[in-house]
């Protein structure tokens, strides 16, 4: 039907022909021929009022509106179980699906509240504080797998997805998504491997388990069981069911680094950012010490990821060694990362190796906060760790960042044990961790070591002032470009993750800001991003986008020629 056609008119309750009235609008708005006769053959979708601004849409542009709407939303309950959506505190304001109620709970009785607030069984309460840390960060989330069980006692797994949602103005509303049951991982468990397959695992000498993307073991090996009571290694041994990723997390003694290091490995692993992992440290046996050697495998299954775990013997130690993995014979002509670590005399240096611990740091991990007591130093060596300063009004303002020229915690070689900053991990990598109280000491004993890092402390100042007159006097691409290369120097890789959202709060603008910002960078092809993904294409042409200030604080840094 034509925007004039007058076949069926349409009534409201009130009696007023709303068809006509329709039409007698259109008319009033369009005076010309050629653009009634552009209606009538349906070229023309909507007009605008200039009356008032609004733009009217034609019955028919509303129509193939609504299906498309009606189709989206099919296709939406086609492919999942549940559809949801979130306030800003993160509790469900709507939930709909018709199989809900089989899962132990029902639509209506989970609004109000959060997903950690409901009977799922198979997240630790440090594996949901680390989900949170990412809904704070505002960033999608992909099968997140769940369990629970129904009123019958049956278990069931959910895959969870959910994006964040954001007004005109670019401030954050909340979260939407969807959830779907994955059938295969069912307790009845038709997906477990039999016959040929088991029984080549049982076959093989290295310790084997499976982890579902909550890091649940879900399938072991004879040997994995068999080491159980030995308690040899972190976690190794643990029967199904149990969490793996939680034991790592409550290692404590000797064994904790190595216990987070493993554990943050894990968690890329599942998280998609790498396929691969090793991890090597001493265990220890009624033999005696030996080399243990972790990996850890990406195994995607049904849209859903887990991961393969592998533990052997990789050879036994002939001789007791110090944390850094290398006897001393190694050590004297092991390259040192850390340019800080890199400047002290190697006499010292060899003192200190031995409280130095290798750690794991994890994107979004908090090495400490504001008004935290400083329990750990760190010297960074493929990692970047932005240090933040709290601002009214937001979360916190990026004053500072330190990679493998320096080291976070330099306020104790000041005398002060309470920080004054946020040190938040931007880029996943390596660094060598030192325990508070023994980093004081050995600063005390090595005049190379304070030489180093009050060199350091001085160009970390002039970074200070350098990025609060960027911030000041800069437009928001150059301080982008700026940024992206302080970032692209700290990591050894040309691509990492940093969402829009992160880096709006990095640099103190609005999420639009940066967003227009990449776009600018991105048309000039001088980056690439999705997802949160940024590649780096055109580091000479970034270099030429960017800011003074980025030349300012690197022709310091090798001045200073802390290497």
């Amino acid at each position: 039907m034509t925007a004039f056609s007058r076949t069926t008119p349409k009534r409201h309750s009130s009696g007023v022909d709303i068809t006509a009235e329709f039409e007698e609008v259109i008319l009033r708005l369009v005076k010309g021929p050629a653009e009634r006769q552009a209606i009538e053959s349906g070229q023309i979708d909507a007009i605008m009022d200039p009356a008032t601004g609004r733009a009217i849409l034609l019955p028919e542009a509303q129509q193939a509106l609504r299906e498309d709407q009606a189709r989206a939303r099919s296709l939406v309950k086609l492919s999942s179980d549940w559809q949801w959506e979130k306030d800003a505190q993160y509790r469900f304001v709507s939930c709909e699906g018709a199989t809900a109620g089989s899962f132990g709970f029902d639509g209506k009785t989970i609004i109000g509240k959060r997903l950690w607030d409901l009977p799922f069984d198979n997240m630790s309460d440090v594996e949901w504080q680390a989900h949170r840390k990412e809904l704070m960060r505002h960033v999608a989330y992909r099968d997140l797998e769940l369990r629970s069980r129904d009123r019958a006692g049956d278990v069931h797994y959910l895959s969870v997805s959910g994006e964040p949602v954001f007004d005109g103005q670019g401030e954050f509303m909340g979260y939407r998504g969807t959830a779907r049951e994955i059938p295969g991982l069912k307790i009845a468990d038709p997906a477990r491997p039999t016959g040929i397959a088991q029984a080549t695992l049982d076959a093989l000498a290295a310790q084997i388990c499976v982890l579902d993307s909550a890091g649940t073991v879900i399938l072991a090996n004879k040997a994995w069981e068999a080491v159980a009571a030995a308690q040899e290694c972190i976690g190794v041994g643990i029967p199904e069911g149990a969490n793996y990723l939680a034991v790592c997390d409550s290692t404590g003694g000797n064994e904790r680094a190595n216990g987070m290091a493993v554990a943050a490995g894990i968690r890329r692993v599942i998280a998609g950012k790498c396929e691969l992992f090793h991890y090597g440290h001493n265990c220890n046996s009624p033999t005696g010490r030996y080399w243990g050697a972790f990996t850890v495998t990406a195994l995607p299954r049904n849209g859903t990821m887990r991961a393969v775990i592998s533990h052997e013997r990789a050879f036994r130690r002939k001789q007791a060694e110090a944390p850094l993995g290398r006897n001393q014979k190694d050590a004297k002509r092991a390259p040192i990362a850390n340019r800080v670590l890199a400047a002290m005399t190697r006499r010292e240096y060899q003192r200190l190796a031995a409280d130095l611990e290798p750690v794991l740091l994890d994107f979004g991990e908090l090495l400490h906060d504001f008004g935290d007591t400083i329990q750990y130093v760190y010297f960074p060596s493929d990692c970047a760790i932005s240090l933040l300063t709290p601002v009214e009004g937001r979360m916190a303002l990026e004053v500072g960042l330190v990679g493998s020229e320096g080291m976070v915690g330099t306020s104790l070689a000041l005398g002060i044990d309470t920080s004054s900053i946020r040190a938040l991990v931007q880029g996943t990598g390596t660094a060598l961790r030192m325990e508070a109280g023994r980093f004081q000491i050995a600063f005390m004993r090595s005049p190379s070591l304070q030489r180093a890092i009050y060199r350091y402390t001085h160009l970390l100042m002039v970074q200070f002032t350098q990025t609060a007159a960027c911030n000041r006097f800069h437009a928001v691409e150059t301080r982008l470009a700026r940024w992206l290369l302080m970032t692209h120097d700290r990591v050894s890789s040309d691509q990492f993750h940093l969402t829009h959202e992160f880096l709006a709060d990095m640099l103190g603008v609005r999420r639009v800001g940066i967003t227009n910002a990449a776009s600018a960078l991105r048309k000039r092809k001088l980056i690439d991003y999705s997802r949160g993904n940024i590649t780096i294409l055109d580091r000479k042409g970034l270099c030429a986008a960017s800011c003074g200030c980025y030349r300012v604080v690197k022709d310091l840094l090798d001045t200073l020629q802390l290497k």
